[in-house]
């Protein structure tokens, strides 16, 4: 179980930085564009669509698993701040079950789109040539399939911990570690 929990940590990592590139190319890009424009009256083909069908998608779903394995999506603890380790454990791990089942049917549409759009070999029509599409869309079942398997794997660290007291619950944080050895 540590060691799958560290491969997503691994794999989370790995999709925020291919986020983090993609948010650089972004801003290069737009950068060349601009001064494309504004100095050479030659703006760069396609900028507007490269941006939305690439970076965009990129930047904004590769890191949603890394932020699952800190634990660091919006959290209300009003009710839960008095609740005992192991009760909070149980919620928890509900609450990771629910939240596996709705992005693991976001995962199962989004993979049927990418294998779709892979067949037809989707395009969008740029002004001087036909911008190929598909891969980009395999940006969200990646991303979301990586972020069930890791609320899976909270769900049972935490109602393993919850229910029988062994382990440690997964908890926020800032190292980066999901796991905290029992």
């Amino acid at each position: 179980m540590i060691a799958l929990e560290r491969v997503m940590e691994r794999v989370s990592h790995v999709l925020l930085w291919i986020a983090g590139v993609a948010i650089t190319l972004m801003m290069l890009h737009v950068a060349a564009d601009i001064i494309g424009k504004t100095i050479f009256n030659r703006p760069v083909t396609a900028t507007l669509e490269i941006v939305a069908w690439y970076y965009m998608v990129a930047t904004v779903f590769l890191p949603v698993a890394y932020i699952q394995v800190r634990k660091n999506h919006l959290m209300v603890e009003l009710f839960t701040q008095r609740m005992s380790p192991r009760a909070l454990a149980k919620l928890e791990g509900l609450i990771s079950i629910l939240g596996a089942i709705y992005v693991g049917i976001l995962f199962w549409l989004t993979l049927e789109q990418a294998i779709t759009s892979t067949i037809d070999g989707e395009l969008q029509d740029v002004t001087y040539f036909d911008l190929p599409v598909w891969p980009s869309r395999w940006c969200l079942p990646l991303a979301v399939g990586a972020m069930t398997t890791v609320m899976i794997l909270q769900a049972v660290r935490d109602l393993t911990f919850g229910f029988t007291g062994r382990g440690a619950p997964t908890k926020a944080t800032t190292d980066g570690m999901m796991v905290e050895e029992a």
